[in-house]
């Protein structure tokens, strides 16, 4: 017996592109924003440092726009990014679409998925979110990783995508 989008409630509406959830675009907001921060404040404090022939309301002001602008300008990437990836779940397997401007559609065959892992990390935990890894056999990327999935329906994914052979416990 196959698992599908109506055995499990999470998944009930799969057939239809869905959305990820708004938690996932505050946490690829924190992510982003936290890492930008270092190589800003590298070169806010590189700035400050070198225009010493400004007065120092200036120099202060200099370095706070090109500590935040960066950080801002990615946070408002990662929030785009989140706007436009969606994902499906149907019989051939597991679709996700991003971009607009480059977009891809990723399909994963349920014939090629080799293993799945879930993956979360401390914020992703904060919000019940996780990351689904799927491992596929026989092309040349090896595995499609997606972060921003609710946790229950990253586990809801797995199981549903789950080779036939590895859903029973007695199979050789």
């Amino acid at each position: 017996m196959t698992a599908d989008a109506t055995d499990n409630p999470a998944l009930a509406d799969a057939g239809d592109w869905q959305p990820l959830p708004p938690a996932a675009r505050t946490v690829w907001s924190i992510a982003t924003a936290l890492s930008a921060l270092l190589p800003a404040t590298a070169v806010a404090v590189v700035v400050f440092v070198a225009a010493d022939d400004l007065s120092l309301p200036l120099r202060v002001a200099a370095a706070l726009g090109i500590w935040l602008l960066p950080v801002a300008l990615l946070v408002w990437l990662a929030r785009a990014r989140w706007r436009r990836t969606h994902w499906r779940l149907d019989a051939n397997g597991l679709r996700v679409r991003r971009g607009l401007v480059w977009r891809s559609e990723v399909l994963v065959p349920r014939s090629r998925v080799q293993h799945l892992d879930l993956e979360r990390g401390p914020i992703e935990r904060r919000f019940g979110l996780a990351t689904l890894v799927v491992h596929t056999a026989g092309t040349r990327m090896h595995a499609l990783r997606q972060s921003g999935f609710h946790d229950a329906d990253a586990v809801a994914l797995r199981d549903a995508l789950l080779p036939e052979a590895d859903r029973h416990d007695d199979s050789l």
